[in-house]
């Protein structure tokens, strides 16, 4: 799993270098995150770049293709078919992860991955925003999700920092407590 992460880290710093020279780090993010969206949620396309009896020039040609019908620049249709074409096609979710944290690393900002047994409220989100802002000194974009398997509260994640502030959490500590007399 690191060495898969490694390799979608380069990919990704090679992408955004070749971006942050063109000016528009955040553009190029957008049409990749956009178009991975649609290779990978079109199972056709995710065989065929997945596929290794495929060959690397077949499946760098559909990716470019598929990435210039989706409005794509030249750069991130480049990019795609680059890394079809080397059998890479299945870490393009970590690619855009990775990217996406260089971006953000640019910009002074930081996602966090929020799951709450409930919805959050606006003000909620507002208030856990500017907690984690202060705390961290970057600007928090929350990523949130609703966890059934949550019973209450929430677990906010930023990068390895997790701040866990739901009951299950809390009935971890007490057990944990109890168990140590």
């Amino acid at each position: 799993m690191r060495a898969r992460e490694g390799t979608a880290r380069r990919y990704a710093k090679a992408l955004y270098e070749l971006a942050h020279a063109g000016g528009d780090t955040e553009g190029a993010g957008r049409e990749l995150e956009r178009v991975t969206a649609v290779l990978l949620g079109d199972a056709r396309a995710h065989d065929v770049l997945t596929r290794p009896w495929i060959k690397p020039e077949d499946r760098r040609a559909i990716a470019a293709a598929i990435a210039q019908k989706e409005g794509a620049r030249k750069l991130v249709q480049d990019f795609l078919g680059l890394v079809a074409e080397r059998g890479r096609g299945d870490h393009l979710a970590e690619i855009v992860g990775a990217y996406r944290a260089l971006v953000d690393g640019e910009h002074g900002r930081a996602r966090a991955e929020v799951r709450s047994a409930v919805a959050l409220t606006d003000r909620e989100k507002q208030e856990l925003s500017a907690r984690l802002e202060r705390a961290l000194g970057k600007r928090i974009i929350l990523e949130e999700r609703v966890d059934d398997t949550l019973l209450g509260g929430f677990v906010a994640q930023v990068g390895s920092l997790i701040l866990d502030g739901s009951l299950d959490g809390q009935l971890a500590q007490v057990r944990q407590r109890l168990a140590r007399g």
